[in-house]
């Protein structure tokens, strides 16, 4: 027997559920075909995978990604009233508690800084520290959303 393919009003009244309901399931889910008249169309178990996917959550700009800089855009007089002077790769590795040899991984992997140093060995680096926490709280928030345990990992953060 072969599958057959359904568009959203077809599967609404096989599945007796919502026009509305099926179209918002299907709506990123890449159609398997076409019916009759070039409108998209799925096969049944495409469909129902889809409708027992958990719903997609409201998106809250204070929980995303771009939160810490959101944040810093609403406070940036306070936060360039005053700048810290530079900082060496071990003097900022203490000052966040963090080991040095992480500190240049985050360097080599396009944290900024002010002066360049070896990549090697991390002598010579000069750092501003709002930069690199800025860089690093960016780093971890994208690793935490996307899930990316592995790259986080790697990245030491």
């Amino acid at each position: 027997m072969t599958p057959s393919l359904y568009s959203i009003s077809a599967l609404a009244v096989e599945l007796n559920r919502d026009r509305r309901t099926i179209a918002a399931a299907l709506d990123r889910v890449t159609a398997d075909g076409v019916v009759t008249g070039g409108h998209r169309a799925w096969y049944l178990r495409t469909a129902l995978k889809a409708l027992k996917a958990e719903p997609p959550k409201q998106f809250d700009p204070a929980d995303g990604p771009l939160a810490a800089m959101l944040d810093r855009l609403d406070s940036w007089q306070e936060v360039h009233s005053t700048e810290a002077k530079p900082v060496r790769l071990d003097e900022m590795a203490d000052l966040i508690g963090e080991p040095a040899a992480s500190v240049l991984t985050w360097l080599r992997a396009g944290c900024p800084y002010v002066e360049r140093g070896d990549f090697e060995t991390g002598a010579g680096f000069m750092l501003r520290p709002s930069w690199v926490i800025d860089w690093l709280v960016s780093a971890s928030i994208l690793a935490r959303k996307t899930g990316d345990a592995v790259s986080a990992a790697k990245l030491q953060l």
